[in-house]
């Protein structure tokens, strides 16, 4: 599903945080289903609508997460006819609790457990994307990078759809180029994002794009070698003098792209 293209006047902290979640977080969960085969089991037969929302001004705000045996939508208003509500008081509490907080919602839709626990375990897959999350199984190791490349090249692209100055007046400059992400051997890892850049334009894809030539590739070697950078384990120029990086293209660029994306995990994790 292509990403949402509103861009209203530059939110504050919060609510940026906020859209970052519903637009380039929540999506991820697609590939949990689809990837994750007891998820898949679990949701292949639910037909639901979970709302997530938090307390605006008097009025509520928020996201459907509409479930379809096994299919995901994620609907940027909130829907009639909810089997289960996750409120919270304010869309900074809301964050806390994604980033891994403690602060836990208010709760309509007790009288479906079973809807409950998967929809809470479904929330809780986003876990695997925090710094903290380290795991030892080579699929959830796979799944996690392909999870942790998918949201930030989104993330990437709301962040400047957002209208925040920095990412605006960085993509404003360039004409047409496409930052290309992959993990050898892609054909085994089945990770590859992209994100393009046009006169101040983003869009955030998966796979290769074939269109044009990347103007930045960055190849990661392995999946451990995505994981010791994206883990921070060793710094970005020290991952590409140990081979768990290689960088196609522009260094300039690539290095800018870099710290973006440092931005957006501090804000999101």
């Amino acid at each position: 599903m292509a990403e949402s293209d509103a861009a209203p006047a530059v939110p504050d902290q919060d609510h940026l945080v906020a859209r970052l979640f519903f637009r380039a977080a929540f999506p991820v969960m697609k590939i949990v289903i689809a990837e994750d085969p007891a998820m898949a089991r679990s949701f292949a037969k639910v037909k639901a609508r979970v709302r997530m929302c938090y307390l605006e001004g008097g009025v509520w705000e928020g996201v459907t997460l509409v479930f379809d045996e096994g299919r995901l939508d994620i609907v940027e208003e909130l829907l009639e006819g909810p089997d289960i509500t996750l409120s919270f008081k304010s869309v900074g509490k809301m964050n806390q609790m994604l980033r891994g907080g403690a602060n836990l919602p208010a709760i309509k839709g007790l009288g479906k457990p079973g809807l409950l626990i998967k929809v809470l375990m479904l929330l809780m897959s986003l876990k695997l994307m925090m710094p903290s999350a380290r795991p030892k199984d080579p699929e959830r190791r796979r799944l996690k990078i392909k999870l942790a490349l998918s949201m930030i090249t989104t993330a990437l692209s709301q962040y400047n759809k957002a209208g925040v100055e920095v990412m605006r007046e960085w993509t404003s400059r360039q004409p047409d180029r496409v930052y290309q992400f992959t993990v050898e051997p892609v054909e085994e890892t089945r990770i590859a994002v992209w994100l393009r850049v046009k006169a101040g334009n983003t869009k955030a894809g998966r796979g290769i794009y074939t269109r044009r030539s990347p103007f930045v590739h960055f190849r990661f070697l392995s999946v451990d070698g995505a994981m010791a950078v994206l883990l921070k384990d060793v710094g970005f120029v020290e991952g590409v003098e140990r081979g768990c990086v290689s960088v196609e293209g522009s260094p300039e660029y690539a290095a800018q792209l870099n710290d973006h994306m440092a931005i957006l995990q501090g804000m999101l994790t």
